[in-house]
């Protein structure tokens, strides 16, 4: 980690932000610009500048920022500033929440100007956003700043946006650092490699080291090991109970293990789901182990399902409901998939209630192959189905984490579906604090 530090600490980034009155690079013009310079980690130095365009101010680029005619009419020219914005950029490392935009708009400035174009390297923190924490459906500066708990109060203004933006830039320095960052360029391209949801542990890691890593988990997580050429040995879905640990040390111990991955996924309901897969790749004794471990540890108080009933297809009961919804790791999203055929191939991740049409089209969809058996059902081993089907009825019958209804319901009556889902997601809210706390 020292030597991530050392590597990060001695960067300098500028940090910036541009208010415009429009996104066309030959007509629009700046009307703020914000910027924040980064020096060891830490924020140095910042600037705001409020420039008279010279053109009428948009209404909804009014709306937007706040920024009326009045406030830039006696403020400087951008050419009579250029000067000391570049000196302020300096050879920094450019950074903003969409340098797709905010880089190529400056340098039509300077173009424009007839000065030389930026040559700094940039950073996108949006982009490195999609990178770190895959699964998001929403990265804008605001939802971000929620996320982290980065103080935000004035959206579209060029100096809040540019603070949040180095704020949230420092925190993912603190990552990249946190998880053994060794060359700068995985700084721009980051992919494969520092995923909030998921940790890579080689043979050679101490014990110790591991043990420290599950002992802060508290997310449901499926853990994997691989031997040579990446066969899988070994693989448990995780609520990281004392149980789980113990189990896990003792294989970590007796197999020739030559990776392992952590990989969080948010209700133990998904992590079941997930692991599917993963099940039908592991040697057949260790499946018997890893079935009787799995109702030992989180059905105690129920027996395994004879035989019979297993190959008869009937432990989850007519009854149950045709669709389950639960939260999903990533805060103010959720997971849907239809009990008959629960994959990730199936599922659909949504928020809400941005997505409540999506979602009708989905369940009016899946219900519509359902009633024409043209809805394929995932394949599970009976025995692990037989665990899968009974946790999902105990939890039915707990009326927590999971949201189950039939297909009539949302079609039928929508607004009472919208309100039971909202009423009980109110009663069983997100508390993965992800990814603020990651792994």
């Amino acid at each position: 980690m020292n030597e991530s530090l050392e590597l990060i600490k001695n960067l300098e980034f500028c940090v910036f932000d541009l208010e415009t009155t429009g996104g066309n690079h030959k007509n629009d013009k700046i009307i703020e610009i914000g910027l924040v310079k980064i020096k060891n980690l830490e924020i140095v130095e910042q600037k705001n500048y409020l420039i008279q365009p010279e053109i009428k101010i948009p209404e909804f680029i009014q709306k937007l920022t706040s920024i009326t005619p009045e406030d830039v009419k006696d403020s400087p020219l951008i050419e009579d500033v250029i000067d000391e914005l570049l000196e302020f950029m300096g050879d920094t490392i450019l950074v903003a929440h969409n340098t797709s935009f905010d880089v190529p708009f400056f340098n039509s400035v300077l173009k424009r100007l007839k000065k030389p174009i930026l040559k700094n390297k940039s950073l996108c923190t949006n982009l490195m956003t999609k990178y770190l924490i895959p699964n998001l459906m929403n990265s804008n500066l605001n939802y971000m700043s929620k996320v982290f708990g980065i103080k935000h109060k004035k959206a579209h203004r060029a100096l809040d946006d540019a603070l949040a933006t180095a704020e949230l830039l420092q925190i993912y320095l603190q990552i990249f650092i946190d998880k053994g960052i060794n060359k700068i360029n995985h700084l721009y391209y980051p992919r494969g490699r520092y995923e909030l949801d998921r940790a890579n542990f080689k043979s050679d890691t101490p014990l110790s080291e591991i043990k420290a890593k599950f002992e802060r988990l508290h997310t449901p997580h499926i853990v994997t090991l691989k031997g040579e050429n990446g066969v899988i040995l070994f693989a448990l879905p995780c609520k990281n109970t004392s149980g789980e640990k113990e189990f896990l040390y003792q294989k970590l111990k007796e197999l020739p293990w030559k990776n392992m991955t952590i990989k969080l996924i948010g209700p133990f309901v998904e992590t079941l789901i997930n692991f599917n897969n993963l099940f039908n790749k592991i040697d057949t004794n260790d499946k018997g182990e890893i079935i009787r471990f799995l109702w030992k540890e989180h059905l105690p108080e129920m027996k395994p399902p004879l035989k019979d009933d297993i190959n008869d297809g009937n432990i989850l009961d007519v009854n149950f409901g045709d669709f389950i919804i639960t939260n999903h790791l990533v805060p103010e999203q959720y997971i849907i998939y239809p009990v008959f055929a629960m994959n990730q191939k199936s599922e659909l991740i949504f928020r809400f209630p941005g997505h409540k049409k999506k979602l009708i089209q989905y369940i009016n969809s899946k219900s519509s192959k359902l009633s024409n058996n043209k809805i394929k059902s995932t394949h599970f081993l009976p025995q692990y189905k037989a665990f899968v089907d009974t946790y999902l009825m105990s939890k039915k019958e707990s009326e927590k984490i999971l949201f189950i209804f039939k297909k009539g319901l949302p079609l039928k009556q929508t607004d009472q579906f919208f309100l039971d889902f909202e009423n009980f997601f109110k009663k069983n809210p997100n508390n993965y604090k992800f990814p603020k706390e990651y792994i």
